[in-house]
């Protein structure tokens, strides 16, 4: 009896060699789909999409930097306000030749009955040296502002306008007199230049207690040479910091109409 011999090819039998490009096409396969799966996850300049160790990425979070100059991305610059900018709610005042602007809540009285009334008010409760400083004062009283939203009874926030003539050489010669020695009932706290349009200017802040209660008023002593103007603005020492900006620009609003 003769038996069948099976072709062999490479030394394998048919059934080898099948089993052989099965794993080798699997293995093919496997390479190409490891080689779409790393281009699909990286941008067309190489550049993984996925965060690295070193740079971890924080869920939620704009990255501000990614787009400057997009509308809405990033932090809004504030423009600084111009100390000489007149806010358009403030109120002019005219008077002759000067004028000048307060905020809405000042209200302008009467300046003759307001004077009267502040000397014996301030007199009934012993502060003499304001009473005197009213009373004896010979400059002509232009304009009263009292804060209307002020609730200290004792000294709320006013702002008074006063005009005369220059009576020394020099402004600085009348400050060092006015504001010297002779000064009743007040301390000078702080003196220094100011600026009001083309005018020769200084503010002086003065400090005085009125029965424990501290106050601080700012006077701007204003010039052309031949004029004198002050512009006297008055609260308690607790405010007195917030309303400075406020005070210092109702001072640079004053303006001659000459």
């Amino acid at each position: 009896m003769s038996k069948t011999r099976k072709r062999r090819m490479f030394g394998l039998t048919f059934t080898q060699l099948m089993i052989l490009a099965c794993l080798a096409l699997a293995a093919i396969g496997a390479i190409f789909g490891s080689f779409i799966l790393i281009s699909s996850s990286t941008t067309p300049g190489g550049l993984a999409l996925f965060p690295t160790s070193g740079q971890p990425s924080a869920a939620g979070t704009a990255d501000l930097s990614a787009a400057p100059n997009e509308p809405g991305v990033g932090p809004t610059a504030t423009l600084p306000i111009d100390p000489n900018e007149i806010p358009p709610d403030w109120v002019q005042y005219t008077a002759t030749t000067i004028e000048i602007s307060a905020p809405p809540q000042f209200e302008s009285v009467n300046v003759a009955d307001e004077r009267q009334q502040r000397i014996a008010t301030y007199r009934s409760q012993g502060y003499e040296f304001l009473a005197a400083r009213l009373e004896d004062d010979t400059f002509d009283y232009r304009f009263w502002f009292n804060d209307l939203r002020s609730d200290n009874d004792t000294y709320d926030t006013h702002i008074v306008l006063k005009a005369g003539f220059l009576p020394t050489e020099t402004l600085e010669e009348y400050v060092d007199e006015a504001y010297g020695a002779g000064l009743q009932g007040f301390q000078v706290a702080d003196r220094q230049a100011f600026d009001i349009e083309n005018l020769q200017a200084q503010r002086l802040q003065l400090d005085a207690s009125l029965n424990g209660l501290p106050i601080r008023v700012a006077d701007y002593v204003v010039t052309d040479g031949v004029n004198l103007w002050i512009i006297s603005c008055g609260t308690t020492l607790e405010e007195f910091d917030p309303w400075l900006p406020v005070f210092d620009r109702v001072a640079r609003s004053f303006h001659l109409l000459y």
